[in-house]
C-alpha cells in the first residue's frame, strides 16, 4: 500500500487521540463530505484534528429549528478566526467569528436539515485546529414549513435584549435579537436574515465580529466572551440582508456588581 501523501489533503493528522492505522488523513467522524468542506472553507491551509476544540451538542434534538450549540476553543490560545461547519446542512458554513479582542468561544442556536457532523475550525498561526461531533437529528429544520404559521414581531424587528456579566478576565455577553432568519428554502418566503454582527467597546474598538448564515435559528441568540473589563459599555451593531442597521448598548457592571442589562431598540 503506498504511503499517504500529506499534500493531497488539507487534513494532516489527528491531535489528541489515537489515529487509525489506515491513514493519517482520516476524518474521525468519517464524513464523505469533509474533504470538500475543508477545501471550500479552510482556504488551502493545513489542518489538524484537535480535541482541544470542543463542540457541545444536546444529547437529544427535540426541535430541529432551534438546536443549541457551544464551541469552546480557548484551550489552544488566541485564534484569528473560528468557523462552524455542518457538513450535511444546505448551508454548511453556519457561523464565522473573528475574535479580535475576544475568546475563541461562541454559543448559539441553529437549524438542522438532517443528522450531520458539526465542526468547529479555529485558525491560529496559519494552521486550522478542527474539532467536532456528530448530531443525530430528524430532518426538515431548514426546508419544512412550520406546522403553525410563524408570527414575526415586525414592530420590534431588530430589537436586542441581553446582559453582560463580569468574569475573571473577560466579559460574558449574552444577547437575543428579534429577527426572522428566513433562508429562502420555503415557498413564497424570501431570504431575510441578519448577516453581520459586531461588538465594540466604549471607545469604538472592535472586539469581535460575526458573519451569520441562513442556518442560524430565528431570533438569534448568541453568547460571547470579550475582552475589556475596564470599558464602561459594549455596543452591538447588526445588519440584515435588506440593508437595515440595528444598534444596542450594554453597560458593563461595576467591579462589585454581577451583571448589567442591554438596552437597544431597532
Amino acid at each position: 500500500m503506498p504511503a499517504p501523501n500529506p499534500a493531497a489533503s488539507p487534513v494532516l493528522r489527528s491531535a489528541g487521540r489515537p489515529m487509525p492505522n489506515a491513514s493519517t488523513t482520516r476524518d474521525p467522524l468519517d464524513s464523505p463530505l469533509w474533504p470538500s468542506m475543508a477545501e471550500r472553507y479552510l482556504g488551502g491551509l493545513p489542518a489538524i484534528f484537535d480535541d482541544r476544540v470542543a463542540v457541545a451538542l444536546p444529547p437529544v434534538t427535540e426541535d430541529q429549528t432551534q438546536v443549541p450549540l457551544t464551541v469552546d476553543a480557548r484551550a489552544i490560545g488566541p485564534v484569528e478566526e473560528l468557523l462552524v461547519i455542518a457538513d450535511l446542512n444546505p448551508f454548511p458554513l453556519t457561523l464565522r467569528l473573528v475574535p479580535t479582542a475576544a475568546q475563541a468561544f461562541v454559543a448559539f442556536r441553529m437549524k438542522i436539515e438532517q443528522g450531520t457532523p458539526i465542526r468547529a475550525a479555529a485558525r491560529r498561526d496559519g494552521l486550522w485546529h478542527v474539532g467536532g461531533r456528530y448530531l443525530d437529528a430528524a430532518g426538515g429544520g431548514c426546508s419544512v414549513p412550520p406546522v403553525v404559521e410563524k408570527k414575526v414581531d415586525w414592530r420590534n424587528l431588530g430589537r436586542m435584549r441581553g446582559r453582560v456579566w463580569r468574569e475573571a478576565h473577560d466579559l460574558r455577553l449574552r444577547l437575543r435579537m428579534t429577527h426572522p432568519m428566513d433562508n429562502g428554502m420555503i415557498a413564497n418566503v424570501p431570504l431575510f436574515i441578519v448577516e453581520t454582527l459586531t461588538v465594540s467597546d466604549a471607545s469604538g474598538r472592535q472586539l469581535a465580529s460575526l458573519t451569520l448564515s441562513e442556518a442560524i435559528a430565528d431570533d438569534p441568540t448568541l453568547t460571547l466572551l470579550v475582552a475589556g473589563p475596564e470599558t464602561e459599555a459594549l455596543t452591538v451593531t447588526a445588519r440584515n440582508t435588506a440593508g437595515n442597521d440595528f444598534r444596542a448598548r450594554a453597560a458593563v457592571p461595576p467591579a462589585d456588581a454581577q451583571s448589567a442589562e442591554m438596552q437597544g431598540r431597532p
